[in-house]
């Protein structure tokens, strides 16, 4: 095993399980904080296989309480964190028009938890651990719609889930700035289609032409590599929708120093 780091929220399938297996390959620990109990199971044993070792939480990351309790936990097990990865989200219709009033509100709250509060918590509690490590670094996973060209304002129902990303881009910059004298970095990405079951909800045929979840764990690697001289309070752009994975690899590989 390594002295190697990890939080990720969203951990139980695509993006933030792929994450977690690429830090097991490297012999690390990971703490998985995910509501799929199915699938921490699974996260928990692709790290094993990989040669790691992953700690699963079945419980929401937006909620404090329940963040504060598994942060304690997670001091009580090591004594620094090298990584934390905000990846959880949920894309839900939270648009004006569909459902009741009780429905629309529970909907756009549940989007605002799910991915703005919740890295809102993680952050604050794993800042203690952060603090401790060699070559702290926090990644927050955005999406493309950050880019002008790419605003989906025309897609009903992605209110909520825009709302907590253009929350997160502005929790990247703030938190790039206030920690930089603490030593810890954080970025986060901005990219387009990967092949996860949230988008293939939505489009199988995005899901096809997208990303696959491992080339997002490749480009956290590539960062959190670069070391503590290494980006701060960048938004990563790469792999548009519409781009072919090839290029987007190429995007990705940029990455490196």
């Amino acid at each position: 095993m390594s002295d190697l780091v990890a939080v990720i929220t969203g951990g139980a399938v695509g993006i933030g399980q792929a994450i977690a297996k690429a830090v097991g390959a490297r012999g690390g620990q990971v703490f998985n904080i995910d509501q799929d109990a199915s699938g921490n199971q699974e996260t928990d044993q692709l790290v094993a296989g990989a040669g790691g070792q992953c700690t699963s939480f079945t419980a929401n990351a937006g909620d404090p309480e329940i963040v504060r309790q598994i942060f304690n936990e997670i001091s009580s097990q090591v004594d620094h964190l090298d990584l934390l990865v905000n990846n959880s989200a949920v894309w839900n219709d939270s648009s004006l028009t569909a459902g009741d009033y009780q429905s629309q509100v529970k909907a756009f709250q549940m989007a605002i938890d799910s991915c703005l509060h919740a890295a809102f918590c993680c952050t604050l509690a794993a800042v203690p651990l952060l603090e401790r490590a060699a070559n702290p670094v926090i990644i927050n996973m955005n999406t493309e719609h950050m880019d002008k060209d790419h605003f989906l304002s025309y897609i009903v129902g992605s209110t909520g889930y825009d709302c907590a990303k253009f929350g997160l881009w502005r929790l990247t910059q703030t938190w790039a700035a206030e920690l930089q004298s603490k030593g810890i970095r954080v970025n986060e990405f901005c990219f387009g289609a990967v092949d996860t079951p949230m988008l293939r909800a939505v489009s199988s045929e995005k899901a096809d032409a997208g990303m696959k979840s491992e080339d997002l764990a490749t480009a956290v690697f590539h960062i959190f590599d670069q070391g503590p001289s290494g980006d701060n309070g960048q938004s990563h752009f790469f792999g548009f929708s519409g781009t072919s994975r090839e290029e987007s690899l190429q995007q990705i590989a940029a990455l490196r120093i």
